[in-house]
């Protein structure tokens, strides 16, 4: 299988460190991949070392301390974690994600306080946003003449004892979208509020990252802890335009179990027509990067997370019965292709996902 080749056409001051991230994640983290989907010891020790090479600093622009990496690089380098370990990837996104929406609101507190040491992975943190897809109501915010007041829960947190804080998203009257710090701990306020997390949530996949929910009570946010306001409907457009950098992953996925179908003479008919399934998506992916998040980009990402099902399924059938075990390769992958089925997932992706099915049988 040909490696996707990226690094030469990144930034010249980012090339050395995207190639110490890749040694990094081709001889640490691919071989310990299942140990890391179990153990958060694990997961944090690669959490931080990626943090401390400086991968957090790729995205953001020269202008504020970064390298500025275009979103094709970006876009390969999520392809790459995924291939080498979907818990990795997961959290990475995290961070990533929190501070893009961080950088949006450059003249916060919180930016001002924080950014640096956001991008230079000293802190890390995580999101909780995912709520506003599907119920708004699920945590509220109000206005106070100090600050605002958080009401709620918030279903999805992850990162919790590998990162310290989390930017969250709660519904303001009139529809707008208030982004604030919160510790990631159970916690309580002098003035009353509380904080309460659950026990890490059981889950079927990448479990190490320390998936929790929380119950918000009147928890007071202070002039510095305020992120910054959204637009009201700040959660589709983010969807929109963020559909194709979903793809990498699966992508990533798909390609590690093509490696592992690749090793079983038996199947090089399924591996080469998957394999060319695999490199027409991600060439077509590749030329539509730049475009300005055409619908039919759903079709695209929907397309690369079946492709990471149909190609977990294969190795799977080919490895037999040994793929069931938990510690084993193949398993992780089919779990972490689930995964992908409902990461971020609105009502376009939900259809071009549904509509990649209907497809299927209606072709039986």
């Amino acid at each position: 299988m040909d490696e996707p080749v990226f690094v030469d056409t990144a930034p010249e001051a980012a090339q050395p460190l995207l190639q110490e991230i890749l040694t990094y994640l081709e001889t640490e983290v691919a071989p310990n991949a299942n140990r890391i989907d179990q153990q958060k010891s694990l997961l944090s020790s690669a959490l931080q070392a990626l943090a401390e090479l400086g991968i957090f600093r790729l995205a953001p622009p020269e202008a504020v301390g970064g390298l500025g990496c275009p979103p094709s690089i970006l876009w390969h380098l999520a392809l790459k974690l995924g291939e080498a370990s979907g818990a990795l990837a997961f959290l990475v996104s995290q961070h990533q994600t929190a501070l893009s929406i961080i950088l949006e609101h450059p003249n916060s507190s919180v930016a001002q306080a924080y950014f640096s040491d956001l991008m230079l992975g000293k802190t890390l943190i995580g999101v909780g946003f995912s709520h506003l897809r599907y119920n708004h109501v699920d945590l509220k915010a109000r206005s106070l003449p100090q600050g605002y007041l958080l009401k709620g829960n918030i279903p999805w947190l992850s990162g919790f004892q590998h990162m310290t804080m989390v930017v969250v998203a709660a519904e303001l009257p009139g529809e707008q979208t208030l982004f604030a710090l919160l510790p990631l701990m159970n916690a309580q306020q002098s003035s009353g509020g509380i904080l309460h997390l659950t026990l890490p949530l059981p889950l079927a996949a990448v479990p190490s990252t320390q998936t929790v929910q929380a119950e918000v009570i009147d928890w007071f946010v202070p002039p510095e802890d305020v992120v910054g306001i959204g637009d009201p409907n700040w959660i589709e457009q983010r969807d929109s335009q963020k559909l194709l950098r979903g793809s990498a992953a699966p992508l990533g996925c798909a390609r590690a179990s093509l490696q592992v179908l690749a090793t079983f003479p038996q199947s090089a008919e399924l591996y080469a027509c998957l394999w060319d399934r695999w490199q027409f998506l991600y060439t077509t992916i590749q030329q539509e990067l730049g475009q300005l998040n055409p619908p039919y980009h759903a079709k695209l990402r929907a397309k690369a997370v079946q492709l990471a099902v149909r190609a977990a399924q294969a190795a799977m059938i080919t490895t037999g019965g040994s793929a069931v075990l938990l510690n084993h390769t193949v398993q992780r992958l089919y779990r972490e292709a689930m995964l992908y089925m409902v990461t971020g997932l609105n009502n376009n992706l939900r259809d071009a996902l549904l509509a990649e099915l209907l497809v299927e049988e209606r072709c039986l």
